[in-house]
């Protein structure tokens, strides 16, 4: 193994410039920052040797008898460097499921989560979800899990997102679907409709005359919002005809002679 290669110095370099250089890699190797565990062994050996002046001159000008590399020498290191010893470990990531209303998707939500860590400690956090999250996402909150290993980063913790069904939308994707009853004269002769929009408000809705029940009206902006982009989806209602129960013999007579004369007039 060339030393200097593993250390990205030349044969030249002074001592300050070989412990600048196994500083900047020792971090960015460090099994316990995500590194490659043979990587950081490599580059402490190649430290080890050159940072000590005998050791480096042999090296350069190497003797039958070569220098053994000590995997104590690599623990001395760390112990320098980090400040411990032992086997390098990591803080575990920590998983709950939260539950929130289809308005909540509209509008994003700050959520109080009350979770327990490995210690037995309760940790309360602010979990931010973010208008437009899909039901059973799971969401990924840095620093925020486990501490147990107090010489190694906090764990994650992981939120799985549940949205619960709602009384008047169904979602699909980014838009919403619903369904109104219209009395079949107000579809014969055109009216206009009001329901409360997802969030609360009313929404008054234009039905044309002559709208046949089963109709899908399409309402721009009224849906979900994306969450990567803002777009918001549509609103699909879908009209049901309700047939008005008359019992009166004159107002039926005058639908049958309505009837006829439409029939008659096609």
């Amino acid at each position: 193994m060339d030393y200097y290669k593993t250390l990205g110095i030349n044969k030249s370099a002074s001592p300050d410039d070989i412990k600048r250089a196994y500083r900047k890699l020792a971090k960015d190797y460090h099994p316990d920052r995500g590194g490659n565990e043979e990587k950081f062994k490599a580059i402490n050996e190649a430290y080890d040797t050159l940072k000590d002046t005998n050791k480096r001159q042999q090296y350069d000008n190497p003797q039958p008898q070569q220098q053994q590399y000590n995997s104590q020498n690599v623990n001395d290191l760390y112990e320098a460097f980090f400040g411990r010893r032992g086997p390098m470990r990591r803080n575990a990531d920590i998983g709950i499921s939260v539950k929130i209303e289809l308005e909540d998707v509209l509008t994003g939500k700050d959520i109080i989560g009350k979770y327990m860590l490995h210690s037995g400690k309760q940790e309360v956090a602010t979990i931010k979800i973010p208008p437009g999250v899909d039901s059973g996402t799971t969401m990924r909150f840095h620093g925020l899990g486990d501490d147990s290993v107090q010489s190694a980063r906090r764990g994650d913790l992981l939120v799985k997102v549940v949205v619960v069904a709602h009384r008047q939308f169904v979602r699909d994707r980014l838009h919403l679907k619903a369904k109104h009853a219209i009395n079949v004269l107000d579809l014969i002769l055109g009216t206009d409709v009001v329901i409360e929009k997802l969030g609360g408000g009313p929404l008054t809705i234009k039905i044309p005359k002559g709208t046949n029940p089963g109709t899908i009206l399409s309402i721009p902006g009224y849906g979900l919002p994306d969450m990567r982009t803002g777009r918001q989806g549509n609103l699909y209602l879908e009209v049901k005809g309700i047939t008005p129960n008359i019992d009166n013999f004159e107002h039926l007579e005058k639908v049958k002679k309505l009837y006829d004369e439409l029939n008659n007039s096609a």
